[in-house]
């Protein structure tokens, strides 16, 4: 009688496999039973599929559908445990990046990320590797973790690279807005406040009206000044195949802000565009940020 089992090794998660094997056991009922192979340094334990007493061909599809759940039992172990030391590095050898770096792009970046692959849909590089940890149990009985990372798993290990290089590019923008707000909190602080209030009025079609404390309009004022600063950063934009229009009206518009600093910005959102742009301003004006609830200055511009 053909025996049915699989052998799988580790030398570093030695407690994340006994762990996930105890799970197909007590958890998923699989039939299966353990015992201790102690003949290397690698830690290998044999799983026996008990109670197949059917005929060849049903015996094999019931031990592919427990293959089915040893390959996710395993791909756990490697994205709980393997994933993150690869990670690092890739980030220290490939990037060059410090300790403190690698740590903020897995306690932030990578977090955002695995938040995308919460399922094993086709598309996720988890069942990707699921999927080739299947086929590898299909045609070999003995399983080692980080044998098979080194040397297989080449499709998971190019969808997680992808990753990386998509979380490094989301830490290196973030790196690179934090310092930009930086700077404009500094130039802010070393500025004179020409008016202690301002009103910006964001109308429906996103254009933005300044109004004093006194409810007077002076949109011309704040942005005929900076109106040759748009236009020649326009041109270089478009020379440069850089911003957008829209990004350097936000840049702009900012620009004329800061040249006022106000103590005070009070803001009525009559539209829901420029999120990014008050969101930028929020970021460097802080606590001299507000929001109005509804006045008739809003009112009158619905």
């Amino acid at each position: 009688m053909e025996q049915y089992y699989v052998e799988v090794g580790t030398a570093n998660y030695k407690e994340d496999l006994f762990e996930k094997l105890s799970d197909l056991r007590n958890k998923e009922g699989l039939p299966i039973e353990f015992s201790e192979i102690k003949n290397s340094a690698t830690y290998l334990v044999r799983c026996a599929y008990s109670n197949l007493r059917g005929k060849q061909d049903q015996n094999r599809l019931t031990v592919r559908i427990y293959n089915y759940y040893f390959a996710r039992s395993l791909a756990e172990i490697i994205f709980q445990g393997w994933e993150g030391h690869f990670i690092k590095k890739i980030l220290r050898k490939e990037y060059n990046m410090n300790q403190n770096d690698i740590e903020e792009i897995l306690s932030n970046a990578w977090k955002s990320l695995n938040c995308e692959e919460k399922t094993y849909l086709p598309e996720t590089r988890k069942h990707v590797l699921i999927k080739s940890i299947l086929e590898f149990l299909d045609s070999h009985k003995r399983f080692d973790i980080e044998g098979f990372m080194n040397f297989r798993a080449e499709q998971y290990k190019r969808e997680l690279r992808k990753h990386i290089a998509r979380a490094v590019n989301e830490y290196a923008l973030e790196q690179e807005h934090e310092g930009f707000v930086r700077l404009l909190k500094r130039f802010l602080d070393s500025q004179h406040s020409i008016y202690k209030t301002i009103h910006l009025v964001i109308e429906k079609k996103g254009e933005i009206q300044f109004f004093d404390d006194r409810g007077r309009n002076i949109s011309e004022e704040c942005l005929e000044e900076n109106r040759s600063f748009l236009q020649e950063s326009t041109r270089e934009a478009v020379a440069n195949d850089r911003k957008n229009h829209f990004e350097l009206y936000d840049d702009f518009l900012i620009s004329a802000i800061l040249k006022f600093t106000p103590r005070r910005i009070i803001i009525h959102m009559v539209s829901e565009c420029c999120r990014e742009m008050i969101q930028m301003i929020s970021e460097v004006f802080e606590d001299r940020i507000s929001f109005c609830q509804g006045c008739s200055m809003c009112r009158e511009k619905n």
